[in-house]
């Protein structure tokens, strides 16, 4: 990550450069879509102003704070910088499961006896809800699972891939994966 420092009168010294670069460095290892981090350090009367701005690939995160200490202006603008990569990263990963619903589950519809339109939209209902949690096995040991089982389909997270994997019963009697690709 590339930070870029930039003071408009205050006295740099490698002390709060080093200071600045480990704050901001621990957010890289976090966000791995971070490229590119500036640093704006202002003094106006008795405060210091700092402001952080991170480029990430989409968007752009900004947080100004002000104190009369540089070093805690620095603080504070780290952690409203977390909080809001915390935020986005929450946004991200809700955007990525609708997609996940949409491109791998929406179309195991088909799967189910009566397959589409065997109900007019209005009289569809969820009848069962199934919770379960995704525990890593490779396709041969679902599929032994899937044998033992009364089910027509059953999700996995892939120990290879680390992806979720759906592997369901053809009619023909052999056994159909569906891996994801984004």
């Amino acid at each position: 990550m590339e930070v870029n420092i930039t003071s408009r009168n205050v006295e740099m010294d490698n002390f709060l450069k080093e200071y600045i670069q480990r704050r901001l460095g621990k957010f890289e290892k976090a966000y791995s879509r971070i490229y590119r981090t500036e640093v704006i350090l202002e003094e106006e009367k008795l405060n210091k102003k700092v402001e952080v701005i991170i480029y990430l690939k989409r968007n752009k995160v900004v947080a100004k704070e002000s104190s009369p200490d540089i070093y805690a202006s620095v603080d504070q603008a780290a952690e409203s910088v977390k909080k809001q990569l915390r935020r986005l990263a929450g946004r991200l990963r809700s955007k990525r499961r609708k997609l996940v619903f949409h491109n791998v589950m929406e179309p195991m519809r088909r799967f189910y006896p009566g397959g589409e339109g065997s109900l007019s939209e209005e009289k569809q209902l969820i009848v069962k809800t199934n919770v379960f949690a995704e525990k890593p096995m490779l396709p041969d040991e679902a599929k032994l699972e899937l044998q033992g089982a009364k089910k027509i389909f059953l999700m996995f997270k892939n120990s290879d891939t680390g992806e979720s994997n759906v592997i369901y019963k053809r009619d023909d009697g052999n056994y159909g994966l569906v891996e994801p690709r984004f």
